[in-house]
């Protein structure tokens, strides 16, 4: 395996040392976002199932999901589904073990709903269906109809399916914590839907943020008064930040809008979502697994959702990327970047590659970052902590990371 450890003047740049960084977040109600969850929860549950079942995860990949949009008919102020929301798992995963039939659409229909119920505050106003077009086909005759449990060859060591890099930077910029705020603060609003997304651009000091959040139907009357609450709450994050940050701050809100015309004519929906007027959404369009966008880090574009938790690179590689990167963070008081390689085969312990950026490198950070490799606990985090399960964090816990976090 190859190791980097680089200097002070020939290391990559972090985000945290960017002149300019650019920082996107899709909210929970967003299409991809939505499609993300649901893959992500569908494979949670199955996990759950062959665990409590079988002792041990059944093949499976629900990484294939796509949510495509319905179409709600609009009245000024109000709105009702005349063609369903279609929610269309795909993938492949095991439908038996030993010869028992497992009840998986069952699962993923219940998956589908638990996640659309908790992201859309208009769920029960919405009218959807799921299609299933998963599937057991293989060139291994039993591996996705198990007769036992020898037939998970990566029982009782993992190795890496596929060739991937991965990267994992900790902790969080400025940028990063912001964008994410963003979305919390204006999910706290009786008025918010859930479809919001985030663009923070951070040049220096300065945060210019610009935000989209819809109206969800029920809690406002014209288009003046949701622009009015708009930017009541645009002015009140911005006093927050303001607070706490070096810098300027500037808050700009739903650029389309208007105080007059229609409320429908607004950004306006009944689920909380743009799936109401036929946006799609596809598992890996979105949120990388820090639920961010964040093209800095320098890193891949492996979408982890709805992957398989027991050996999956991109889901296995990584958690082990994200928890070396948090590791050395927390050990060392500094930012850093960890970015590892894995080949087809590879023992997760030994990767093809492994790059370590820090501002102040030691002989000691390699260790540290070698021992997190050979954990093997990563399935309780994955399955019961639902680690990478996309979620709307705490105003209250963002406010605290900016509080305690310098500048970047």
């Amino acid at each position: 395996m190859s190791t980097a450890l680089h200097a002070p003047s020939q290391r990559p740049v972090l985000p945290h040392d960017l002149g300019v960084e650019v920082v996107e977040r899709k909210g929970l109600g967003h299409p991809d976002t939505l499609a993300d969850a649901i893959a992500e929860l569908a494979s949670i549950r199955y996990s759950d199932y062959c665990l409590r079942e079988f002792g041990a995860i059944l093949h499976h990949n629900l990484d294939k999901v796509a949510v495509l949009g319905g179409r709600a008919r609009f009245s000024d102020a109000d709105a009702f589904y005349d063609r369903p929301v279609r929610v269309i798992v795909g993938g492949r995963i095991s439908t038996s073990f030993a010869g028992r039939s497992i009840p998986v659409r069952e699962i993923l229909e219940a998956a589908a709903a638990e996640q659309l119920r908790r992201a859309l505050p208009g769920f029960e106003n919405m009218t959807w269906q799921v299609q299933h077009e998963t599937t057991d086909s293989s060139k291994f005759e039993h591996w996705f109809a198990p007769r036992g449990l020898q037939d998970l060859p990566e029982r009782p060591t993992a190795l890496s399916n596929d060739t991937a890099f991965l990267v994992g930077t900790a902790a969080r910029t400025t940028a990063e914590t912001v964008a994410l705020l963003a979305e919390a603060w204006f999910r706290e609003q009786p008025w918010a839907g859930s479809d919001i997304k985030a663009l923070v651009i951070r040049t220096g000091h300065a945060l210019d943020i610009t935000v989209c959040v819809p109206a969800v139907a029920g809690h406002l009357s014209t288009s003046a008064q949701f622009q009015e609450v708009v930017d009541a709450a645009a002015r009140s994050l911005t006093d927050q930040l303001l607070e706490r940050l070096p810098g300027p701050v500037t808050v700009t809100c739903n650029t389309r809008n208007s105080a007059t015309g229609p409320l429908s004519g607004q950004y306006f929906t009944l689920s909380g979502s743009a799936i109401d007027y036929g946006e799609d959404g596809l598992v890996g369009r979105g949120n990388a697994r820090s639920g961010l966008i964040t093209p800095g880090q320098q890193a891949g574009n492996e979408a982890l959702f709805g992957k398989n938790p027991a050996y999956h690179v991109g889901k296995v590689g990584g958690w082990l990327v994200d928890e070396a990167s948090r590791t050395l963070a927390e050990k060392t008081g500094r930012p850093c970047r960890i970015a590892v390689m894995w080949r087809n085969g590879s023992a997760y312990p030994e990767p093809a590659s492994l790059d370590i950026t820090t501002t102040q490198p030691e002989p000691g950070h390699e260790d540290l970052v070698r021992k997190v490799l050979h954990r093997t606990d990563w399935v309780p985090d994955i399955v019961d902590h639902q680690r990478y399960l996309p979620r709307v964090l705490p105003v209250s816990e963002l406010l605290a990371d900016l509080d305690a976090a310098p500048a970047s």
